[in-house]
């Protein structure tokens, strides 16, 4: 019995983005395809688009008709199991249900199985795999391992064949889907890692139904924590908010108290406050000690009871600075320690955050920095910010901060 050779090459292994496709070829009578046609045939990757897709239109004409010149098969693994599975195993799965395939097109001409051989090994009428790459499979259905050679693509016509088809049917696939994501490029980068997709992938709205998420890169993206930008008003205050939040969120924590009298205990403050970022490893950012500031915002309303006017005037300078910074960062949330106080007032700091959550422009292209309406009250937050205190040996104030709420 004639001893049937099987070559096969994959295509898209590397890529970022959907299948990996493998395709089984072999030649059923070579002495008979025109010269012409082989004399062209090379390596995918060397031929021009317009070259492959012709060879690949000449190549899919030997193969029709009752005694094809050519038999193939072309096996697809979607983004999904190769998620599942690894690209390894899942590029070893395309090949085996190629070859499967193959061979279920072969027998009517070359009776490789019995009559009763459906389960019989592929290799009872004598079939060599001959794979182009160093992967080292092993197929349970064959009863010889393959054969693995590397860079044969321009140095075999089958492999070469195989290496066309596989391509331009990936090719295709890529036109199609670029026909959803016209702003994804996708015909430019062929999905691979290139600068122009990692460009693209800025957060995870960008990350499509058709990427394979266990790639490093892509899966970077997808475990990344959403920017928070945390308002805060001293060392104690911040303790349980930044517990509470970094599970969640990649914080970045904002210090602006112009109210603080006088100096040196602002100064206390800072440093409390910067000692607790330091032991739970959270960025932060500090703005200018502004109390020239405060004391022309609150003109005329030192005699204001504490939770009065004067104290929502403070709020709002807080507020607005933090909301402005959330901005100019483009971050997406932000939000405020001055809730965890039993002595601040809830309602109000959320009335001013509703004022500035709709100042922003979307025509301008401005974001709208999404304020969370948190009350780090709950849980025993305050009793378990001074148990935090404690234990870390923070700086803890006696009095709000500004020199009304100490007189």
């Amino acid at each position: 019995m004639q001893k049937i050779k099987i070559w096969v090459d994959e295509a898209w292994r590397w890529p970022w983005l959907w299948p990996v496709v493998a395709c089984s070829l072999c030649f059923n009578d070579k002495k008979n395809i025109d010269k012409k046609i082989l004399g062209e045939l090379n390596d995918s990757k060397k031929l021009t688009e317009k070259k492959r897709e012709r060879l690949f239109e000449k190549l899919i004409e030997l193969s029709l008709w009752e005694n094809p010149k050519v038999y193939f098969w072309v096996w697809v693994v979607d983004n999904f199991l190769i998620d599942q599975i690894n690209i390894r195993q899942a590029n070893r799965e395309a090949m085996r249900r190629s070859l499967v395939e193959i061979l279920r097109k072969i027998p009517p001409l070359n009776p490789l199985f019995a009559k009763e051989g459906k389960t019989s090994k592929m290799n009872r009428g004598g079939v060599e795999v001959v794979i182009d790459w160093r992967d080292n499979y092993e197929f349970e259905e064959l009863e010889k391992k393959p054969i693995y050679i590397v860079w044969w693509d321009a140095k075999v016509l089958e492999i070469s064949a195989a290496s066309i088809i596989a391509k331009v049917f990936r090719d295709r696939l890529i036109n199609t889907y670029s026909l959803l994501y016209p702003d994804f490029a996708l015909e430019k980068h062929k999905w691979y890692g290139t600068q122009k997709h990692r460009e693209y992938l800025t957060n995870k709205s960008k990350i499509t139904g058709i990427h394979r998420t266990s790639y490093k890169p892509v899966k970077k993206i997808l475990e990344e924590k959403p920017k928070l930008l945390l308002h805060v008003c001293c060392g104690p205050d911040v303790t349980i908010p930044i517990i509470d939040l970094k599970q969640d969120y990649d914080l970045l924590c904002f210090w602006y108290d112009p109210n603080i009298q006088p100096k040196k205990e602002y100064n206390k403050r800072l440093k409390a406050f910067k000692k607790v970022c330091e032991i739970e490893k959270i960025d932060y950012e500090i703005w200018e000690y502004d109390d020239k500031r405060f004391f022309e915002k609150v003109k005329w309303l030192e005699k204001e009871p504490e939770r009065g006017k004067r104290c929502t005037v403070c709020y709002d300078m807080r507020l607005k600075k933090t909301f402005e910074l959330a901005q100019k960062f483009w971050i997406k949330y932000w939000t405020t320690t001055l809730s965890i106080s039993p002595h601040k007032s809830l309602k109000k700091i959320f009335e001013i955050w509703e004022k500035y959550s709709n100042l922003s422009d979307l025509e301008k292209g401005e974001i709208i920095p999404e304020f969370l309406k948190i009350d780090f009250k709950k849980n025993d937050g305050f009793q378990r910010s001074i148990e935090y205190c404690k234990e870390k040996w923070i700086y803890r104030q006696n009095y709000c901060g500004c020199v009304f709420s100490k007189r």
